[in-house]
């Protein structure tokens, strides 16, 4: 236990240098490991049972305006060989509506993992992803210099706005990622990194050639079981992307109950998110396990200088994971024991 907990401070340490030097941007979820397959393409497969569904919404910043809303659906499959070999395939959609341009971003990924067996207590995944990703707005719900009215000292939507409406984006997008899993003693400790528009896609409303940076991200976390029907559960992401950077610690208490019954186990934690020289917001986040599904609720609470407008009032989210245990045997082992 104690041999965990170092690992997971160092690794702290070593992420809250990173988040000091950069800042981080791109679609995100505050319950990134409820959200598996836009976390990190290694995740793919990477999990005991057969199928997983995975179902995410957020929404934000409904108080100073149109909210943002983000919706993603991912499926993924673990595949077994008869020679041992262990893969994941899966797809994953994500759709994002924001602000009063009506900025809309719609991506589907396909995913493939290879997961290889060090031994009994170690294993690693590498992943790759690979999407079409389109981007489209509109000039309506803006107000624009040219329709600034000097007689009434107002905007009015009723003049012309003398801008074109620029033609959608559209582009590959190819993202990559690694992940090690390993058993110490009872508990569970894993590491991933993952590396997301590694082909710089052109991304431009403008005719220019702006490509899109690089984002890296390292995560890590850990079941660590501290009496027999009680974990705790520490995580730590963050994401750098150019100049900026999203640094999110904290963890949950998992309270496991009994299997057989329709609530099999409840959990609360919290987390705080933030970036360079600015604490963002906190997160409650609390959820069960309900008929096989794992659902998770979570809020925001905004602590940063816009909490003014605000109110403190940040982000609600709501995750849903359902994972299918398969009754057929796909190979045989001795023992073989599986719960």
């Amino acid at each position: 236990m104690k041999k965990i907990f170092i690992i997971i401070l160092a690794e702290t340490l070593i992420f809250s240098y990173f988040c000091t030097k950069t800042y981080c941007q791109d679609i995100h979820f505050s319950q990134f490991v409820a959200s598996p397959l836009s976390l990190n393409p290694a995740e793919t497969g990477f999990f005991d049972e057969n199928w997983r569904f995975t179902n995410n919404y957020r929404t934000q910043w409904a108080t100073i305006g149109t909210p943002y809303r983000t919706i993603s659906v991912g499926f993924d499959k673990s595949m077994h060989t008869k020679k041992g070999k262990n893969f994941g395939l899966g797809a994953f959609f994500i759709n994002d509506h924001s602000g009063s341009s009506n900025l809309l971003v719609n991506k589907i990924f396909v995913n493939g993992s290879y997961i290889l067996s060090l031994n009994e207590t170690n294993f690693l995944s590498f992943g790759a992803q690979i999407g079409f990703v389109t981007k489209n707005f509109t000039l309506n719900g803006l107000s624009l210099p040219s329709q600034f009215n000097d007689n009434t000292g107002l905007f009015d939507s009723n003049l012309p706005n003398n801008i074109t409406q620029p033609e959608d984006i559209q582009y590959i997008d190819i993202n990559l990622g690694i992940k090690y899993k390993t058993t110490i003693k009872k508990s569970t400790p894993y590491f991933g990194l993952s590396l997301f528009h590694v082909n710089n896609p052109k991304e431009t409303f403008i005719n220019s050639n702006n490509k899109l940076s690089m984002r890296v991200t390292l995560n890590s976390g850990a079941t660590l079981p501290i009496k027999d029907k009680i974990d705790i559960i520490p995580n730590v992401l963050v994401m750098l992307h150019k100049k900026t950077n999203d640094f999110v610690l904290g963890g949950i208490a998992n309270f496991k109950l009994n299997p057989q019954k329709q609530i099999s186990n409840i959990f609360a934690g919290i987390y705080e998110r933030n970036s360079l020289n600015n604490v963002d917001a906190i997160i409650f986040t609390a959820g069960l396990g309900i008929f096989g599904f794992d659902i998770g609720l979570s809020y925001d609470v905004n602590i940063s200088a816009l909490k003014a407008a605000t109110k403190n009032r940040g982000a609600f989210e709501i995750s849903i994971i359902y994972k299918h245990l398969t009754q057929k045997v796909k190979s045989v082992t001795i023992p073989c024991d599986r719960y």
